[in-house]
């Protein structure tokens, strides 16, 4: 049965995975293939998961939900191999599983997120997990590329191409200007405001995140640095100034540092 995009409903997530425990279980997957799906497997694995010491405060994660992560990795590499069709039984399957354990959204934008982040190693992998434990995130919106804060996660689809989108709701917003976005392109960990003792590591063709404000409209676009007029000045006052170019419209603005956000990628 051909079809162009798998949704699943939307629902509340009682629980969910770091990212340590996200890059451990597809190391799993790739290591053991069928056997991680096994209950035994998944028992020890969750047991072993809510015993870390990077879960104080979190729920404890039970081997239900360790063995959905599975069946849902299995099903985005069968979407993915078959491109532009999904044996009808298994997406029945997967439907009934994801009514049955709702942790099925959270799992596949912390897999997508980890394995874009493993694409370009920057640290050694266990620094990266240990610093990217719980991740926040930002989305762009098609409407007026801006990026905003993600309050939440709705719902997700996997398309015909085997690319994955999530629903997400904007932090502020109501679920009116709900978005569909693509997990790969258009989701990324939420940026960081410049602080005035770290100005000195903005470099000329950085990557930032700007906040720019006019008659129109008051958003946070992506712009790369032109040039960087450097003064001298305290910890806790920077007066340098930041000659930006953004990307949506090729306009070169100068900003301060209040009005400038980095990327994380490019302090790792």
């Amino acid at each position: 049965m051909a079809i162009e995009a798998m949704e699943i409903a939307e629902t509340e997530h009682s629980s969910e995975f770091t990212l340590a425990e996200v890059l451990e279980m597809e190391r799993l997957y790739r290591k053991q293939g069928k056997e991680v799906k096994q209950q035994e497997f998944c028992e020890e694995l969750a047991a072993k998961f809510s015993g870390s010491a990077i879960r104080n405060g979190k729920s404890i994660i039970t081997w239900d939900q360790v063995h959905t992560w599975f069946l849902d990795r299995q099903l985005f590499s069968a979407v993915k191999n078959k491109s532009s069709a999904v044996d009808s039984n298994v997406v029945k399957n997967k439907l009934a599983i994801i009514n049955s354990s709702p942790t099925a959204l959270k799992n596949f934008v912390a897999l997508s997120k980890a394995r874009a982040a493993a694409e370009i190693p920057k640290k050694p992998k266990a620094q990266r997990v240990e610093e990217t434990a719980d991740l926040m995130f930002e989305a762009l919106s098609a409407k007026d590329l801006a990026w905003f804060d993600v309050a939440s996660f709705l719902t997700f689809r996997v398309m015909y191409t085997g690319e994955l989108e999530v629903k997400v709701r904007f932090s502020g917003f109501s679920h009116d200007q709900d978005e569909w976005v693509n997990v790969r392109s258009a989701i990324r960990e939420r940026s960081i405001p410049l602080e005035a003792s770290e100005c000195h590591k903005v470099k000329v063709g950085d990557l930032l995140l700007c906040y720019r404000a006019n008659e129109d409209h008051a958003l946070y676009s992506d712009a790369h640095v032109v040039r960087v007029e450097r003064q001298l000045h305290d910890k806790d006052d920077c007066t340098c100034i930041f000659v930006v170019r953004f990307e949506y419209d090729n306009a070169e603005v100068e900003l301060n540092c209040s009005e400038v956000c980095c990327r994380p990628s490019s302090s790792l």
